[in-house]
């Protein structure tokens, strides 16, 4: 994935995360490893703790979202 299309999924991911939790948690993803800059991320994690509910949640936003950008790495 280019750069700019890596920000543009984590936007997409935190955005549909903000809907789904309707402000019940702080949750957000974050690039990984956590502080990595776009060019350098391998992945999306959890931005800190969350209980399992959210992270259910995260996981099908993240299932949804992936599968919008095509499926493609």
């Amino acid at each position: 994935m280019s750069k700019t299309i890596k920000k543009q999924y984590l936007k997409a991911l935190n955005r549909q995360l903000k809907k789904e939790l309707a402000g019940s948690s702080d949750a957000a993803f974050v690039f990984y490893p956590l502080g990595a800059k776009p060019k350098h991320a391998t992945g999306v994690a959890a931005s800190g703790p969350a209980d399992a509910d959210v992270l259910q949640i995260m996981d099908a936003v993240q299932a949804r979202v992936f599968a919008s950008f095509g499926g493609s790495k």
